[in-house]
């Protein structure tokens, strides 16, 4: 099915390219988000839809979004409403297809949506240059380029729009969806710290010891220590508290109930994955803590420069020589996107993260937020 969609939208992109016009609206109607990202980088399309928002506020806003996401987006932050996206799925393009024609489109990361963009009769299409191979930028009518001095990636994403950057962000502006289920009996008269321990790649995972050492010192400062994960990570809890001291939140939650857990913490520490992002929107302090990532590229940047977030990180490591982000390729970055079977040294970068740094950065955002 997903080779038949995919011959389907190659046809009607060709097509809409030699029979239609491409023309740029000084006022679009509709303007189109495509993407297939992953939750984090899903979240830090906020400033891209900022901007937008500021620029085109009268235009219907659409955004491309992976079925599990589409919740999240249920109050239309910035006017957009989320539109669910398989690749496998016919019904899904059919669907996104009927909510246009789209007068402009921008995309995010991976220029081969540009084609789907253009089989779904996308007037003007907007992406940064350079995607490998090629032929992934030929539908795409405007480039731009990433920054050539350190940014984050969501701060670039916000500069496809012409004219400034979008004003700090703000959390009435991204408000949570209602949710009925009660995800943990919290007593929520005494503070508590979220500990997120999973990642999407398992070279980000901090040492169960480290963990255990974090968990003590601020169970012992008063806090109640709350340790959630991902689907299928159930067992990152069992190393870490074999006794079950803590309380736990094993990955089968939705991602609004995870926002209301961290709406009220009074912070939250976890490896560099999408859960930090959902912290951004929530505005929950944050340590992050980076081995393979960075900070540079994924911190809060200019966006959320007004939020507490400390990164935990040993900057300049060996390793962490990667320039490329989205295949292409950034000169001031450095980072790592190894996988476990490409890494030499499996987990040393998380494992020189100090969990005594840790325990200091929390003491001190704890302070600054009055806790």
């Amino acid at each position: 099915m997903r080779g038949l969609i995919r011959l389907i939208i190659i046809l009607l992109a060709i097509v809409q390219s030699l029979f239609f016009w491409k023309i740029k609206k000084r006022e679009p109607k509709k303007i189109l988000i495509a993407h297939d990202l992953l939750l984090g980088d899903t979240l830090l399309l906020a400033p891209l839809m900022k901007r937008i928002h500021e620029k085109y506020p009268e235009a219907q806003k659409f955004m491309l979004s992976k079925p599990l996401f589409v919740p999240l987006f249920n109050n239309e932050p910035y006017g957009f409403k989320a539109l669910s996206f398989n690749p496998k799925s016919f019904l899904d393009i059919w669907r996104i297809f009927c909510c246009g024609p789209y007068d402009l489109t921008y995309i995010a990361g991976d220029n081969r949506y540009s084609w789907l963009a253009r089989a779904l009769g996308a007037r003007w299409i907007i992406g940064i240059e350079g995607d490998t191979p090629p032929w992934k930028n030929w539908m795409v009518n405007e480039v731009k380029s990433f920054d050539l001095k350190p940014s984050t990636w969501a701060d670039m994403m916000g500069r496809l729009v012409d004219g400034k950057d979008p004003e700090t962000f703000e959390k009435k502006e991204w408000l949570r969806p209602d949710t009925k289920k009660i995800l943990l009996p919290i007593d929520i008269s005494k503070p508590y710290i979220v500990c997120h321990l999973g990642a999407s790649n398992v070279l980000r995972f901090w040492p169960h010891t480290s963990w255990q050492k974090l968990c003590k010192d601020l169970s012992n400062q008063g806090f109640e220590m709350i340790l959630t994960t991902g689907p299928n990570e159930v067992h990152l809890i069992d190393q870490i508290d074999p006794a079950g001291i803590y309380q736990s939140v094993p990955g089968s939650f939705s991602l609004i109930e995870m926002w209301a857990l961290l709406e009220n913490a009074a912070l939250l520490v976890s490896s560099d994955t999408g859960i930090v992002h959902l912290a951004k929107i929530a505005c929950t302090p944050t340590i992050t803590l980076y081995g393979p990532g960075s900070n540079l590229i994924h911190g809060p940047g200019k966006f959320w420069m007004n939020q507490f977030f400390e990164a935990a990180t040993i900057d300049s490591y060996p390793c962490r020589d990667q320039k490329f982000l989205f295949r292409r390729k950034i000169m001031w970055l450095n980072r790592c996107s190894r996988n476990i079977k490409q890494c030499k040294t499996p987990g040393a970068c998380m494992e020189a993260i100090s969990p005594k740094d840790v325990i200091d950065k929390a003491t001190e955002l704890l302070k600054l937020t009055h806790i």
